[in-house]
């Protein structure tokens, strides 16, 4: 029945009984003797509200599967060992018609009734809700009372969320409340207090106006600091890693971003920074600290499908000369056991088909080791300066690996929270080691001298700008916010390098609830490079020699479990096919072809009785990329740590420029996988799934010239290559569109 206006609840009344009304019976959960299980609980009538958030706040619960791997035994049986079980208590139920209506009160509906009602069902009942929302009480008007305007106009219209004519949401009210007093304690007004005032809104009536008030008072100011719990860090050098001053404005975001670079110095392990309680404007900070060890060794070890073993040490002397700077010695190893575990099973074939020489840097293991120095407050609190000397050796899967040593300056300043920007130098000379098929389709270098040169020792060095911008909610498994990381490099004669180029890459990702539980996350990736204009000469190679050089490392590739999950590591993108001379002009061959067609390109490579597994596929990189990723993430079981996902990767990968990427290599590949919750972050398992496997190739074999040597050819015609092919049978064919990966850490 609905309540008239007269039996209408108040305010005061509604918060009373709100906070009379527990969330939740502990009862419900344990069992009840004599009640039956609640297996369906249904909210009909709900249209306005999130009817997600509406079913968390009631006590009464569904009995449910722990597990989603349990549900086929769960039809069975609701065995506590399998399911949560959940007992009916009607005191709970009427409960619950309360907690409804008090949800809808808060949200603008005063006028909500509900009636309940409970039927038998399979293995226990089923309790239903029906809800009547009725006329919201509508806002006439909404005014910000300020007496002195610390606020502007613009700001506050930004902060304000309801209009003349929406439902008094009473929790958009009190947000709006909260973000306006944090507006005021931004711009030093620490004691500033804003009342809201919804007196005036009329029950009989169903609407009235509503006033929020500002009442900033003196802005606030930093008297001293006092410091407690140091010994070995002295009192000036927590004070010069903080962004509080004293004589400055007080800030409560200041004094947060203090504490959590304090505790990112490394050195203490506990920081509480706090104002001490006092109505005076000028407020004494206390910075209660616990100092941490100086000296930290730390191992750490890794597997993947892609990098095999993978092994982690460094050191750490925190402190270091004092002024709370940084020294760092660290060494890691990839690769391990590559020859052992190469192409088994799910894993990897990181030669990607390569044969003889050229199979075996790849096997190799890769390994990086650096030593690094870490200045902090470098021209101020927010600055921090890094100098590193290095040396690696690197591997793309199939492409190219190389070697080489070279040192780094950077000088990062923090632009927000989770937010930075660093302009860097690097000075490295690097070896390339690729075959000469690499050298002569990717760079245009098909002279063995021209390889020499390029495949040798040259100096890179690039000038760089990274920026990032992490506005999320959580850094391993966000479920809201958004993030970006931008890298812009400029390498030329004027910074010492050989190689001369520009590179651009952006990177974005975005993340919101599409229901309480289940996460809607996207990511887009673009990336453009091009050689400048007398590279080639820098390098010491003819400009008619072939097209301009740009280094392997700044090139771009697609595929793998961070990037197009249908695909293998970098294996989506510009390819070429390779293939041994002799099996083309195998005499078994139904029509093979003749010496003389594969030395002018005329050989037909899509002969009868050469299959796709005679040829070796190789990325080659782009110079332009457009990558985009959509995934929908939801829990599979909450006390297990077990979280679903399905997916969509796409990318365009081009040789040129981004006009040409229309007529670039591109695809969309969908997907599914799990993840599984541990202390170093999810181990996550992708499945990505192939849509088309065939593909029209260039291929490149090689003859030998009269002297004995060697040349490479580029045959006229292109390949359909499929590589199910190589698998056969349906069965094959299908598995052939399946690319399993498994990795530590979420995709993006």
């Amino acid at each position: 029945m609905r309540l008239g206006h007269a039996s209408r609840l108040s305010l005061h009344a509604a918060l009373l009984l709100l906070f009379l009304a527990p969330r939740r019976a502990e009862s419900l959960t344990a069992k009840d003797e004599g009640q039956p299980l609640v297996v369906g609980l249904e909210l009909n009538g709900v249209k306005s509200v999130d009817a997600d958030a509406l079913r968390e706040g009631l006590a009464t619960r569904v009995t449910r599967c722990k597990s989603v791997l349990y549900t086929p035994i769960c039809l069975f049986t609701r065995s506590p060992v399998f399911a949560t079980r959940a007992y009916l208590s009607p005191d709970e139920v009427r409960r619950d018609m309360l907690r409804i209506r008090l949800f809808y009160w808060k949200r603008g509906f005063r006028d909500a009734t509900v009636t309940s009602k409970t039927e038998p069902a399979r293995g226990g009942v089923r309790v239903r809700f029906d809800i009547s929302e009725n006329e919201p009480t509508k806002l006439d008007s909404l005014a910000v009372v300020q007496g002195n305007p610390e606020l502007p106009s613009r700001t506050v219209s930004s902060i304000v969320r309801l209009r003349p004519g929406d439902a008094i949401d009473l929790v958009a009210l009190d947000s709006t409340r909260l973000e306006l007093r944090d507006a005021l304690w931004e711009r030093g007004f620490a004691d500033a207090n804003v009342h809201l005032d919804t007196s005036r809104v009329s029950n009989a009536e169903n609407h009235g106006p509503v006033t929020i008030t500002l009442e900033p008072g003196r802005a606030t100011t930093v008297d001293s600091i006092v410091v407690e719990g140091n010994s070995a860090i002295s009192t000036s050098t927590v004070e010069r890693l903080m962004e509080t001053r004293p004589g400055g404005l007080y800030r409560r975001s200041d004094l947060a971003r203090s504490q959590r670079e304090l505790y990112l110095s490394g050195l203490f392990s506990e920081v509480e920074a706090q104002a001490d309680p006092s109505t005076d404007s000028s407020k004494t900070i206390r910075v209660k600290v616990r100092e941490a060890p100086l000296n930290r060794l730390e191992f750490k070890t890794g597997f993947s499908t892609a990098d095999y073993l993978q092994l982690d040490a460094s050191f750490s002397r925190y402190h270091f000369l004092g002024g709370a700077r940084r020294l760092s010695l660290r060494a890691t190893a990839g690769n391990l056991l590559a020859r052992q575990l190469n192409g088994k099973g799910i894993l990897y074939d990181v030669t990607q088909g390569a044969t003889g020489a050229d199979r075996e840097p790849f096997l190799r293991p890769t390994w990086a080791a650096s030593i690094d120095f870490t200045q902090p407050w470098a021209f101020g609190p927010r600055n921090q300066l890094g100098a590193s000397i290095f040396t690696h050796r690197r591997s793309v899967p199939g492409v190219v690996t190389d070697v080489g040593a070279g040192a780094n300056l950077a000088l990062t300043r923090h632009i927000g929270a989770r937010s930075e920007a660093t302009l860097g130098y690097t000075w490295e000379a690097s070896r390339i080691e690729a075959s000469d098929v690499y050298f002569c389709v990717s760079v245009g270098l098909c002279v063995t001298s021209a390889i020499d040169v390029v495949a040798r020792r040259n100096p890179l060095a690039p000038v760089s700008l990274v920026a990032t911008f992490d506005r999320t909610d959580d850094s391993f498994t966000p479920s809201r916010g958004v993030r970006a990381h931008v890298e812009l490099e400029h390498a030329s004669a004027a910074t010492g390098s050989d190689f001369a180029y520009q590179r651009a890459a952006v990177t974005s990702s975005a993340y919101r609830h599409l229901t309480r539980r289940a996460v809607l996350a996207g990511r887009i990736r673009l990336g453009w490079v091009r050689a400048l204009a007398g590279n080639n000469r820098a390098l010491g190679i003819a400009d008619d020699s072939g097209g301009q050089v740009i280094h392997p490392r700044k090139l771009f590739y697609s595929g793998g479990s961070q990037s197009v999950r249908g695909y293998g590591e970098n294996q989506l993108g510009p390819r070429i096919l390779t293939i041994d001379p002799a099996k083309l002009t195998n005499d078994s061959l139904p029509s093979p072809c003749t010496v003389a067609q594969l030395e002018d390109g005329s050989c037909n490579p899509n002969l009868e009785g050469v299959p796709s597994s005679a040829f070796t596929p190789r990325p080659l990189g782009g110079s332009a990329l457009a990558e985009g990723s959509v995934e929908l993430r939801f829990p599979l079981s909450v006390p297990l740590g077990l979280t679903g996902a399905v997916f969509v990767d796409g990318a365009i990968v081009g040789t040129k420029r981004f006009t040409d990427l229309l007529g670039a290599t591109a695809t969309i590949t969908p997907g599914f996988g799990v993840r599984f919750a541990t202390p170093v972050g999810p181990v996550r398992l992708d499945l990505g799934i192939r849509p088309d496997v065939v593909e029209r190739l260039p291929v490149i074999t090689q003859v030998e010239d009269a002297d004995g040597s060697f040349k490479l050819v580029t045959l006229k015609t292109t390949r359909r290559f499929n590589a199910a092919e190589s698998h056969g049978g349906f069965l094959g064919a299908v598995l052939s569109r399946l690319t399993l990966h498994l990795a530590i850490g979420p995709a993006f």
